[in-house]
């Protein structure tokens, strides 16, 4: 049975025969003639233990906990919140006498940069999410490719998710305006160690949907010769997305109940009875949907199968090799073409999507004039949305056996339209996220257009990964997703800065959504499987000689010696 664990290395010995067993296929340039190909070891052999049903529940279970409300929406509401409050109109002297609240219309600035420096708080809010995307590109880089190897890729999430726990929890002492420097530094914290553990969480599922019984049976009738590699790479694709898209649903379910939950504790608290009960429910917030999180990771912890990587290379060991390889992989990245031109595409259509969503939170906390409870229960509209629009998106593709590629298609250009609504709120304040309405509607809309691109996203890029390399490429992803994301704030805080409208930002991150919208649609998962073949005979062939000159450097350095 396939969903048996691969006990004797006899199996193991009899796969990799058929792997290297050269396989007749019809050559078109010689009239049918055979053309022998030699099969991709690396693709096909099983690498790690059957995923059991228990196992996958329980990656479903630290999807539904790790659903980023305390990390980046409760934490970044209060922040913004807190900001706000210690912010004055620059306008009226001295600095610091008028708070914002008198005049909502006017300018409002906090002290930055010494002295009687200002700068908008919107700003400064753009400023801090660059500074956090940045962050995480150093964290990818140093330790994305070294989760590929030896048997300690585990605790790269147990140890990041620990590490969000104890950042997140820290807000429990953040609740007055005159520390909103401490909320920007927890929540530039807790972000980074949140992306870091979804991040590396989610290169998971490449070699979890690899393992399932139905994957591993097309595996066997691939090497028997009883499906073409075309009808596997279809069932291994529909795998992808199976646990992709059913792990996200599972996600904004929990999003949904933590939003339940925390409007439960901010009712409790009585949060609309005054400004400081306000400030106390988004600390709160932030407790209760991490301690959400610490129970449904548990069982992952400890029902997770090891799936160990290669061993390290001689020679090397693991704080440098992070850095060595990811360099060895820039140099070889023309040679990807489709991964390249994908990554390239991702960053910037990243950080369109992830800066639209800022302005809008931006927006949206300004109209519902930061109240918590309103804010509760629009996130909990969205993560309802997610989880409807992420499984229906998901039925249809399975109903009419859609690429995924065409599914990730159809999602970027709901973000698309989602940016260019936004546009229109430049000329007018009747529409463009301008009004209350308008942010019930988006947050109802979300699940259709951002919760499922993300979702397909991240299926799609799983066509285009090596196979056995997942952790190292997804950092990557997580890089130009998250880590390079930095852009967008930055820029749109110099515009907001200029022209003293957040809106006039929109045209710009529409742009940055449509120029790689246009791109995807000419990348090629055939030719992708074809250069990630290519791309892992080298490494095998690149490293071990790097390896081998460096033996033998020592070697001939003792023997002088």
């Amino acid at each position: 049975m396939v969903d048996k664990e691969y006990e004797a290395e006899g199996e193991q010995e009899h796969i990799s025969k058929l792997a290297f067993t050269a396989v007749a296929a019809p050559d078109p340039a010689s009239s049918g003639s055979p053309k022998y190909e030699v099969l991709d070891l690396d693709q096909y052999i099983p690498k790690g233990a059957p995923a059991t049903r228990k196992e996958v529940l329980s990656y479903y279970a630290y999807y539904a906990g790790n659903n980023g409300i305390g990390s980046f929406q409760y934490s970044n509401l209060l922040f913004q919140n807190l900001i706000y409050q210690a912010g004055f109109n620059p306008n009226v002297l001295p600095l610091g006498s008028a708070s914002c609240s008198v005049d909502p219309t006017a300018p409002c600035h906090v002290f930055w940069g010494g002295g009687d420096k200002t700068k908008a708080y919107t700003s400064v809010i753009l400023i801090a999410t660059g500074l956090t995307f940045l962050a995480q590109a150093l964290v990818f880089i140093s330790v994305g490719s070294l989760a590929d190897y030896g048997n300690w890729n585990p605790w790269v999430v147990r140890g990041f998710s620990i590490l969000c726990y104890a950042f997140e929890f820290g807000f429990l002492g953040v609740k007055t305006a005159d520390k909103w420097r401490a909320a920007m530094a927890l929540y530039i914290l807790s972000s980074v160690t949140f992306w870091a553990s979804y991040v590396f969480f989610n290169a998971i599922f490449p070699k979890l949907s690899h393992d399932l019984p139905e994957v591993r049976q097309a595996r066997e009738e691939l090497l028997n010769g009883t499906i073409q590699e075309e009808e596997y790479e279809r069932r291994c694709s529909m795998a992808r997305s199976k646990i992709m898209n059913i792990s996200y649903v599972w996600n904004n379910v929990g999003f949904t109940i933590c939003g339940a939950l925390s409007l439960g504790a901010l009712a409790g608290i009585g949060a609309n009875n005054s400004v400081a009960q306000n400030n106390w429910g988004y600390s709160v917030s932030v407790a209760v949907c991490t301690g959400f999180w610490v129970i449904l990771a548990m069982p992952w912890f400890l029902w997770e199968k090891k799936r160990p990587g290669p061993k390290l290379p001689p020679g090397d060991n693991y704080l440098t090799f992070g850095f060595r390889h990811t360099w060895w992989t820039a140099k070889q990245a023309w040679t990807l073409k489709q991964t390249l031109f994908y990554l390239i595409a991702f960053f910037l259509l990243a950080d369109g999507i992830n800066t639209t969503i800022t302005l809008i939170a931006i927006s949206q906390t300004q109209v519902v004039l930061f109240s918590a409870t309103q804010n509760t229960y629009l996130i909990m509209v969205q993560g309802g949305s997610a989880a409807v629009g992420v499984f229906g998106a998901y039925y249809i593709q399975r109903l009419f056996k859609i690429r995924t590629k065409s599914m990730l298609q159809a999602t970027n250009f709901g973000c698309l339209l989602v940016a260019l609504w936004g546009m229109i709120g430049i000329w007018t304040d009747k529409v463009g996220y301008h009004n209350l309405w308008e942010f019930w509607f988006f947050n109802a809309q979300y699940g259709f257009t951002m919760g499922a691109q993300f979702s397909y996203g991240q299926a799609f890029m799983a066509e285009l990964v090596p196979r056995g390399r997942e952790y190292m490429f997804f950092s990557l992803l997580g890089i130009v997703s998250k880590g390079s994301a930095w852009i967008g704030p930055i820029v749109c805080s110099a515009i907001v800065d200029r022209n003293g409208n957040q809106w006039t930002s929109f045209p710009f991150v529409a742009a940055l959504i449509f120029v790689p919208w246009v791109g995807i649609f000419f990348i090629s998962p055939a030719k992708s499987r074809k250069e990630c073949a290519e791309y892992l005979r080298r490494e095998a062939a690149d490293l071990r000689r790097d390896d081998k000159a460096k033996m033998t450097d020592v070697k001939t350095s003792e023997a002088e010696s």
